[in-house]
């Protein structure tokens, strides 16, 4: 039976210089990154230009990485300041106007799942109505599946700061998404 590595290992790896380890560690977390950052921009090709930069950064300065890390808080936080800096070369991090929206597939005609399309596509919507720190929050929480503990270590906050933003961030999602559902 073959054993997994952990990706703080396979960090290790890479920081010896195998760079087969930044491949693992791409095809791992590719999908995770890019959700975020579509989720965040709303905009595929930007997301597909961030989410290369992230990895490109970490191959770039694998040599900052400190073992007692765990590896995804150090992959988001990176993907974090990414995003920011993005945002604030566009001016348009604390700007919802003008964005385009998120293509979803269609995956068949059955009612059920075009219902469940529409739900998601009011949720995103809602989503992309949030406040970008809120739309933050509850991407890492709830799409990522990051603890609040987590998420404090990721934004350098404390973990009971983070679960009353959060909160708010729902009840705030909660609101503009049965606002959309009544329109």
């Amino acid at each position: 039976m073959t054993e997994r590595l952990s990706d703080e290992k396979i960090m290790g790896h890479l920081v010896r210089g195998d760079k087969k380890a930044a491949g693992v560690l791409y095809d791992r977390y590719y999908k995770q990154v890019f959700g975020y950052f579509v989720r965040m921009t709303k905009n595929k090709e930007i997301s597909r230009d961030l989410t290369q930069n992230v990895f490109l950064k970490i191959l770039r300065h694998s040599h900052t990485w400190n073992d007692d890390k765990v590896f995804a808080y150090w992959l988001f936080r990176i993907a974090r300041n990414i995003l920011i800096d993005h945002f604030n070369e566009t001016r348009k991090f604390f700007d919802s106007g003008d964005e385009q929206e998120i293509q979803v597939k269609d995956r068949t005609d059955s009612v059920r799942e075009m219902d469940i399309k529409e739900s998601y596509d009011f949720l995103l919507e809602a989503m992309s109505q949030l406040p970008p720190e809120y739309r933050e929050l509850i991407e890492l929480n709830r799409f990522q599946g990051f603890s609040y503990r987590e998420i404090a270590q990721t934004v350098l906050s404390t973990e009971n700061a983070i679960k009353v933003k959060t909160f708010r961030a729902i009840q705030k999602l909660k609101e503009i998404y049965t606002k959309i559902m009544i329109e």
